[in-house]
């Protein structure tokens, strides 16, 4: 007799909540009913394999700042948009970077239209992630790996709200975008100087194709 003709089996879909008593994140899975039945040490679990499916560019953000998911594969709606003093350093373009659509990028950015575009562009990274499972990078950079737990925009949002460094380039770009400020600017090139932004800046097709090539790996590894 097998293990799974000894013990009855529940399926569902594997995903995380906040825990009402404490507040942190915990894995779980959400049986058809929708109750939701968090995973212990010594649970058994069979997995269901799926394979990736082909990523779909940013969804464009709307005039009310809010996330907007699309299919749509034709990227010519979309602008970059980075503090023009660091267009001279790709890896700055590429840490910093964000894509508007046409409308909100002849606007002004505010701090919370960028934090809203840089959480669009952290969930665009996790769902074009196609090789390495979120669950390994998270382990290898944070040692965070249950935050991959649900889809995209869950573990996006798990992501925002547990690791400080995740939050990290919003803060200083807010800060910067408040007075324009030297020493703003000099906690977004940090630990670069000054003279690190005395090179060609690039246009807009240069940094849209950096960022178009980006990995969530790379991305990561730029924090």
């Amino acid at each position: 007799m097998t293990d799974t003709e000894k013990h009855d089996m529940a399926i569902g879909v594997v995903t995380s909540r906040k825990c009402p008593v404490c507040g942190h994140h915990e894995v779980g899975y959400e049986a058809p009913d929708g109750r939701f039945i968090p995973l212990r040490p010594g649970d058994r679990i069979a997995v269901f394999p799926q394979y990736p499916a082909r990523a779909a560019p940013p969804g464009p953000l709307t005039s009310d700042e809010t996330l907007v998911h699309t299919k749509e594969k034709d990227t010519r709606q979309w602008l970059p948009w980075v503090p023009e003093p660091l267009r001279s350093d790709p890896e700055l373009c590429r840490r910093y970077g964000v894509f508007l659509n046409t409308g909100l990028a002849e606007g002004e950015m505010t701090p919370a239209l960028y934090e809203t575009a840089y959480r669009q562009k952290l969930q665009w990274l996790i769902e074009k992630e196609a090789y390495t499972p979120l669950s390994v990078l998270l382990d290898r950079f944070f040692v965070a790996p249950h935050l991959a737990a649900g889809n995209a925009e869950q573990a996006a949002d798990a992501m925002w709200e547990e690791l400080d460094e995740i939050r990290i380039p919003v803060t200083r770009v807010a800060a910067w975008l408040q007075d324009k400020s030297d020493a703003a600017l000099l906690q977004m090139i940090y630990p670069g100087t000054a003279d690190d932004l005395k090179g060609d800046r690039l246009g807009d097709d240069e940094v849209k194709e950096a960022l178009e090539k980006l990995s969530l790996e790379e991305f990561l590894e730029l924090l």
